[in-house]
């Protein structure tokens, strides 16, 4: 096993299963590429205000415009190899004595998942999805933000909240554990599934939206709102850091000063180079070798994650902490040293 994760649960419990029918759920399964301050959705050709942990396409920047601009990536650190996609989020830090240090990233694996419908008005009962349902690949030049940096406090109400959940054992919770009782700490993101069909970006998020609960819908699927009628697959993505030998969770704080978890978020840009084989991948998918079979292996051999470096350097060489302790966290960002409030909800489901 190479130095990054593949957290072993829900992967294990596929590749180990026998499908008698089409898929619901794959894996792209991705290497670290940087950890570097940029962030091209929110920060464009400038230092983003915090540090992101990146995987996915070569092609990642500060600057990326275009539709085509992770598309045209000449490689992934991801196991399917047309995924030039790439996929962010706040870098792990641990605070001692008052300086920081960066937490060793250890990669990240997205679930596709073909759980949302698109609106019907006339579906019977009301809110019923028939299968098998027809979300599709992503519009060219897709962007989506899933959660928010500047939260800090928990209301469960919200679904952009319900989305971002952190592992503990073989639950969920909001927010972090209060003691660092495994070997790695996991943030689990579920991306918006719904799209109103003509923009591919905003900077509020407009453009998409989660699986309406009026309709049955909830983050994981269902059917999408009026206001936002066209099914997307769904990503399901697992950040994951090493803390082996860190036993007091009090000291981990997130790249943007958040200690209590709330403030997770995750960041994706569409590099899929064949969307259409990504929407045809549900219905030609009978096993669980079926992705890497569907999405050109060279030589028909099985894709593994590889860690590799982006085409652009990042905008400056700035001091990170990847090497040592550093006085403040990058961007100097404040600590917001919050009660630790975490709520478990039962068992995993990413």
């Amino acid at each position: 096993m190479q130095s990054f994760k593949i957290f072993p649960s829900l992967f294990l419990l596929l590749s180990s299963t026998t499908f008698t029918f089409a898929s619901v759920v794959w894996t792209v399964n991705c290497a670290p590429l940087t950890i570097q301050q940029t962030d091209p959705i929110l920060s464009p050709g400038n230092l983003s205000t915090h540090v992101h942990a990146v995987v996915g396409g070569t092609a990642f920047s500060s600057l990326m415009l275009g539709d085509d601009a992770a598309v045209d990536a000449k490689a992934t650190t991801c196991d399917k190899f047309i995924d030039h996609s790439n996929y962010w989020a706040p870098q792990l830090y641990q605070q001692v004595g008052g300086q920081f240090k960066s937490v060793t990233f250890t990669g990240a694996n997205m679930y596709y998942k073909n759980y949302t419908c698109s609106y019907n008005a006339n579906a019977s009962p009301k809110g019923n999805c028939v299968s098998p349902r027809d979300a599709q690949g992503f519009p060219a030049g897709l962007r989506m933000i899933a959660g928010n940096s500047t939260r800090r406090t928990l209301n469960t109400t919200d679904q952009w909240q319900q989305a971002i959940l952190f592992e503990n054992g073989n639950y969920e919770q909001y927010g972090f554990a209060t003691i660092a009782s495994q070997s790695r700490v996991q943030a689990n993101v579920r991306f918006p599934s719904c799209w109103d069909g003509v923009h591919v970006d905003s900077r509020d998020q407009s453009h998409v939206a989660y699986p309406d609960p009026t309709l049955g819908g909830d983050t994981t699927g269902g059917m999408c709102p009026e206001s936002h009628p066209v099914a997307l697959i769904s990503i399901g993505a697992e950040f994951g850091w090493d803390i082996t030998g860190i036993w007091d969770a009090s000291t981990l704080v997130f790249a943007n000063g958040d200690k209590t978890g709330f403030g997770f978020h995750a960041d994706f840009i569409q590099g899929w180079t064949n969307t259409t084989a990504l929407t045809n991948s549900f219905a030609n998918c009978f096993d669980s070798s079926c992705p890497w079979d569907s999405f050109d292996a060279p030589n028909g051999q099985a894709p593994h994650p590889a860690p590799m470096v982006p085409e652009t350097a990042p905008l400056a060489k700035l001091n990170l902490g990847l090497n040592g302790l550093i006085p403040q966290l990058p961007g100097n960002n404040p600590v917001y040293a919050g009660p630790m409030t975490g709520i478990g909800i039962g068992t995993k489901s990413v």
